[in-house]
């Protein structure tokens, strides 16, 4: 954790320098910005942002994922039974979705991740195959560990990672 604090001050620091903006300029505007987020994802059922289960990790049989995660963690495995996608948004934060347990009766899937200054491990189950299309910026998208897999299943994430990571495992 206390890397994780030390990478994003020098992270925070070094974009002061190359933009000229100062450190406090900075992080306002980070401030606002996640705010925002947290407003254009007022449909969410559920946010970490107010939530105190994340902390741990949660287990649900909904169909679809809806997360919403600003300075929070997010752990949590789905068991749904016709499982549809759906949408991560993750700023400053940290976290991971097991989804090894669920069954689908779709061939394509879609997930919409955005991972701002934030890192998410994505655990998929090992029969499906995996593609991404998210777009990266100083950050890195991973499916290299989850790609292949021999049914007609296909997970396909869309999204970005700006200063973040986003990790598809099996």
């Amino acid at each position: 954790m206390g890397g994780t604090i030390v990478g994003i001050i020098l992270i925070l620091l070094g974009i002061s320098a190359l933009t000229g903006i100062s450190i406090g300029g900075f992080i306002v505007a980070v401030i606002l910005i996640a705010i925002g987020i947290r407003i254009i994802s007022r449909g969410s059922r559920r946010s970490a942002w107010h939530s105190e289960d994340h902390h741990g990790y949660t287990s649900s049989d909904e169909m679809s994922i809806d997360e919403v995660a600003i300075f929070s963690p997010l752990n949590k495995t789905l068991t749904a039974q016709n499982f549809k996608g759906g949408k991560i948004v993750m700023v400053f934060s940290g976290g991971e979705i097991d989804l090894a347990q669920v069954k689908t009766d779709s061939t394509d899937i879609h997930l919409e991740v955005a991972s701002v200054f934030s890192g998410i491990e994505i655990t998929v189950p090992k029969e499906w195959k995996v593609k991404s299309s998210a777009n990266v910026f100083l950050g890195n998208v991973d499916t290299h560990a989850a790609e292949g897999g021999d049914s007609n299943v296909t997970l396909t994430i869309h999204g970005d990672a700006v200063f973040g990571e986003i990790e598809i495992r099996k």
